[in-house]
């Protein structure tokens, strides 16, 4: 999603880069007493990018300056593995206030950050070293711009691949409608409808990727399975002001 909150990440950003999960811990609390439906994958791959922004006119081209990505066994809710990166803008290289305000990142992060090229082909290692080939593993994220509409526009800025592995994802909110029969809008107030409270920040994207695990996780408990609702070949979707309008993932 576009930027977010978990502990300011101001001077601590070196250290957020690196902060690691528990591989035991579970994205929900124990007290969910209801059984997992039966999944049918492996893993869940929870990605949330946050992207330059500004309120008006929309920044042209936004791009990715935050890269999150927790990989979750779909069959107990475990982080079992985090990538996290911060990036650094090439054509745009000036974060505006209204970006660091809504996300917390600061311009000191992205300076010391590597570009796009460098932090996809991290993602890429990481992605091979822990996810099993031929493994049952979907990318899950909240709406469908970051795998739709970020993620290859950021490719073709980069002059670089979109990776094979990344063109299916399933978008949350349909699995959400699917469960409780209303199509969500924005994260915080389906987190407040779900008796869920929100952990870190909202427009952070390793906490926003941690609250769509939990969003995910409770949905799942109360029968939901999670599917395949988008692909890069059904062409542009919800990137008009949702997401890319403004840069903020609702």
């Amino acid at each position: 999603m576009i930027p977010r909150f978990a502990r300011l990440i101001t001077t601590t950003a070196k250290a957020s880069r690196k902060r690691l999960v528990h591989p035991r811990s579970s994205v929900f609390p124990a007290t969910m007493d209801k059984p997992i439906a039966k999944q049918n994958y492996d893993f869940f791959l929870v990605l949330d990018f946050e992207a330059t922004c500004q309120p008006s006119p929309r920044i042209d081209p936004q791009e990715v300056i935050e890269f999150p990505c927790l990989k979750v066994n779909a069959a107990t809710f475990k982080i079992e593995s985090e990538f996290h990166r911060y990036v650094r803008p090439v054509h745009h290289p000036t974060l505006t206030s209204f970006c660091t305000e809504l996300t917390g990142i600061t311009q000191e992060t992205v300076d010391e950050s590597e570009t796009f090229p460098a932090v996809l082909a991290a993602f890429d290692q990481w992605h091979a070293a822990h996810v099993p080939a031929g493994a049952r593993a979907l990318f899950v994220t909240y709406g469908d711009w970051d795998l739709k509409t970020m993620l290859p526009s950021q490719c073709r800025l980069s002059g670089a691949a979109v990776p094979a592995y990344m063109n299916a994802w399933c978008n949350t909110k349909h699995l959400v409608a699917d469960v409780t029969g209303s199509y969500p809008r924005a994260m915080d107030k389906l987190m407040q409808e779900l008796n869920l409270p929100l952990l870190g920040r909202h427009h952070s994207g390793i906490d926003d990727c941690r609250n769509i695990a939990r969003i995910v996780e409770l949905m799942c408990r109360r029968g939901g399975v999670v599917k395949e609702t988008g692909s890069s070949a059904d062409g542009d979707a919800e990137q008009g002001t949702a997401r890319a309008g403004e840069g903020v993932q609702t």
